[in-house]
């Protein structure tokens, strides 16, 4: 009984000296399990709360707290206990008179040696009477010696947004900077409420949990968090990307009795970033794409050389072999003048023969000089719509009924400056070819389009141009027979029937025309023919 009784005696004046402490300082601890219950016997709770222990017990203690307060002290308890950091957070508590009164809690984890919580110290502070009334009742410890209304004025003048909170988080002070990049000022807020007071998000767009932002960290765990970004949401709808730095502000004695921010404006910055992020990601695809540009081009160049080769050396070839052939022709005119009247049907014969090969040289030559662009043109304005419509009926009869036969003619064509019956025979002969190509029939179209060409293409001036689109549904052809399409004396039809110089012709009359042709095909889909002429006052003023 003796040792009951002293044990008693102590207990009761343990509980007087705590009580007596809290009177005083109005500051007392609590002992909790891992799992945030009560842990044994609480008089300090009792003497303030007015619970009993049967009350109290486990989670009732909750049962005291502001229920607007609850949930987010139970979620912020429970993420200290998973991460075994120290709990630090506001709420109020009622007291046996049914007064509400804000406490400051600090609960520091006791763990065992495997690092897991065993038991919670927590310390309660009454700061109800100590919250900050106004502005000028803060001063930051680093200017103790300034008058409180000047160093405001001192803060507001400085390019970065400066916030200053208190020892248990509260923000006392935000200059002017501050005010502008958050649209909005609010003063006595606390780290839990950091985010919808300030309307803070992630990069990613998200709500930043509040006790993550860096100056909860700073005045929470006395972290220094430099270079953290985060996104601003303005009440006006606006946003922008904040960049900042937060640390504890500690006192003489290096006890820390609050946390600072600084941050600015980084949303231009970091859109450069990422545009140049952006670029650096693409710059392999882009280089790939220029190369191959450049190789498409260099590969029209060669063609173009190529053919511009064998064009002067087939230009050269007829012009002698047309020479020739003058003489062959005037020979013959001669010799029939003095054969008249001989009555030899097997001389006549062989004259005949001897004529008509010359006449279909001299064709043949023709043909070469108009690929080598040295044949004469009689160009003149001509209407493209009228000639095509002109030609129809022709084009019809000569394709034959199997094969259907349109036009897609564009209104207000300008004029182009051509020989009219060199492009007659062009739209002929690439109609027969068509025609040649779809045996069994087909669709062949005539379209005309105006195009404006850039001065990037690398086979035509800068200027306005007429296309005129031969569009056939035949065998189509593949690319190493495009690439030698205008090649002369090359053709894909069986020996006899072509001389290989029919796309020749028609590539030299345009370029002598001062205009292009393109082929498109596809093997079993049809071919595209593309022609390109200078509209007329285009040339008009050439």
């Amino acid at each position: 009984m003796t040792d009951l009784s002293a044990e008693a005696t102590l207990d009761h004046s343990r509980d007087r000296t705590l009580r007596r402490m809290y009177a005083e300082t109005q500051s007392f601890v609590c002992r909790f399990t891992a799992d945030a219950g009560f842990e044994g016997a609480q008089p300090d709770w009792v003497a303030l709360t007015g619970q009993s222990r049967a009350e109290y017990a486990g989670e009732g203690w909750l049962n005291a707290i502001h229920p607007d307060d609850i949930a987010m002290t139970k979620r912020e308890w429970s993420a200290a206990g998973k991460k075994c950091q120290p709990f630090i957070r506001t709420h109020r508590i009622r007291n046996r008179d049914g007064e509400w009164r804000r406490f400051a809690v600090k609960g520091v984890p006791i763990t065992d040696d495997s690092g897991a919580v065993i038991h919670w110290t927590a310390l309660h502070s009454d700061i109800t009477d100590l919250r900050p009334n106004s502005r000028e009742k803060v001063v930051p410890l680093d200017s103790a010696d300034l008058p409180p209304l000047e160093y405001s004025a001192i803060m507001d003048q400085l390019g970065e947004g400066v916030i200053v909170t208190d020892a248990l988080g509260q923000i006392v002070f935000v200059n002017d900077k501050a005010t502008e990049l958050h649209g909005v000022k609010s003063l006595h807020v606390e780290p839990e409420n950091y985010t919808d007071s300030y309307h803070l998000f992630t990069i990613d767009g998200a709500p930043y949990p509040p006790l993550e932002l860096p100056l909860a960290r700073a005045v929470l765990r006395g972290e220094t968090v430099e270079d953290a970004r985060w996104r601003i949401r303005r009440p006006d709808g606006t946003e922008i990307l904040a960049i900042g730095t937060a640390r504890p502000l500690y006192d003489s004695d290096g006890n820390q009795q609050g946390g600072v921010l600084t941050m600015s404006d980084d949303t231009a910055r970091h859109g450069a970033e990422e545009q140049l992020a952006l670029l650096n990601e693409t710059l392999e695809t882009r280089i790939a794409e220029a190369v191959e540009e450049r190789a498409i081009a260099e590969e029209a160049l060669v063609q173009a050389q190529k053919m511009e080769a064998v064009g002067q050396l087939t230009g050269g070839i007829a012009h002698d072999f047309n020479n020739l052939l003058t003489v062959i022709s005037g020979s013959m005119q001669l010799l029939e003048l003095r054969l008249k009247d001989l009555d030899d049907e097997k001389v006549r014969r062989h004259m005949d023969a001897i004529t008509g090969a010359t006449q279909r040289a001299a064709a043949l030559t023709q043909r070469l000089l108009a690929f080598s662009r040295r044949q004469s043109l009689s160009p003149q304005p001509t209407e493209l719509n009228t000639l095509i419509g002109e030609l129809g009926d022709m084009i019809r009869r000569t394709i034959g009924e199997a094969i259907v036969f349109n036009t897609e003619l564009a209104p207000d064509m300008r004029p182009v400056f051509v020989d009219r019956n060199q492009l007659e025979n062009v739209l002929l002969n690439l109609s027969l070819n068509a025609r040649d190509a779809m045996p069994h029939g087909g669709q062949l179209w005539l379209k005309t389009a105006e195009k404006h060409v850039g001065e990037e293409d690398a086979n035509l001036s800068e200027g306005v141009y007429a296309v005129i689109s031969v569009i056939d549904t035949g065998n189509g052809m593949d690319e190493a027979t495009i690439a030698r399409a205008f090649e002369p004396f090359f053709t894909t039809k069986e020996v006899g029937k072509g001389t290989g110089l029919g796309l020749s012709m028609i590539y030299g009359f345009l370029k002598q025309s001062g205009g292009h042709a393109e082929i498109a095909s596809e093997p079993g889909v049809g071919t595209t023919i593309k022609l390109y002429l200078p509209t007329y006052p285009k040339c008009a003023a050439a």
